[in-house]
C-alpha cells in the first residue's frame, strides 16, 4: 500500500483547496484528478460529463486513477463521484489512505450551483432534494472507506483548517512532524 493522502468528498467540499494547501505545507506533490481529466480531454469535467454521460465519464476517471503512482508520497484530490465506481476503491486503497472532507448539504449545494446546475441535477424536479438524496448515499461510501473524517470549520482560512487537519493526521500517524 502506498502512503498518499487521498481527499474524497462531494463536489466543492474543499478537497482541492485543503489538499493543495496540505501538499504545500508538507512539501510534497499535489495531484487533482479532475484537473488530470480536464487536461487530457481539453474541456471541463462538467462539459465532459454532459457530452459523454456518466458511465463513460466514470470509465475515464478510472483510467486516470489507474495511472497514479503508489510509490509517490503525494496528496491526491479525487473528483466528487470517484468512489461511486466500486472498482476504483481498491485502486485507491493501493495508493494510500483516505481523508473525507465533509461539508453540510446547503453549503455544498450553493457552491455547486454557483456556476449553474450541473448535468446530474439539471433534470431534477427539485435539484436541492435530488442533491441531498445523492449526497446521503455518497456519505455512506465516504464513511465506509475513510481513515480520517474532517469537517473544515466555516470562518477559518484554508491554512487554519489545514493546520487542524495536520494535527489530526499526526495523531493518526499518517504524517510525521
Amino acid at each position: 500500500m502506498g502512503n498518499a493522502l487521498i481527499f474524497c468528498g462531494i463536489k466543492h467540499c474543499g478537497k482541492s483547496t485543503l489538499g493543495r494547501t496540505l501538499a504545500r505545507q508538507l512539501g510534497i506533490p499535489f495531484t487533482d484528478t479532475d484537473e488530470m481529466l480536464e487536461k487530457r480531454w481539453q474541456c471541463s469535467c462538467r462539459e465532459l460529463f454532459k457530452s459523454i454521460g456518466e458511465e463513460a465519464f466514470r470509465q475515464r476517471e478510472t483510467e486516470i486513477l489507474s495511472e497514479l503512482d503508489p510509490e509517490i508520497f503525494q496528496v491526491i484530490s479525487l473528483g466528487g463521484g470517484a468512489l461511486l465506481k466500486e472498482e476504483n476503491i481498491p485502486i485507491l486503497k493501493d495508493l494510500g489512505r483516505f481523508i473525507w472532507c465533509d461539508v453540510d448539504d446547503r453549503t455544498a449545494f450553493e457552491r455547486i450551483t454557483a456556476g449553474g446546475l450541473p448535468p446530474f441535477l439539471a433534470q431534477a424536479d427539485s435539484p436541492f432534494e435530488e442533491f441531498c438524496t445523492r449526497n446521503k448515499s455518497r456519505r455512506a461510501t465516504f464513511l465506509a472507506v475513510c481513515d480520517v473524517h474532517f469537517l473544515p470549520l466555516p470562518g477559518l482560512t484554508p491554512e487554519e483548517n489545514t493546520e487542524k487537519l495536520r494535527t489530526l493526521l499526526l495523531e493518526k500517524g499518517m504524517i510525521e512532524k
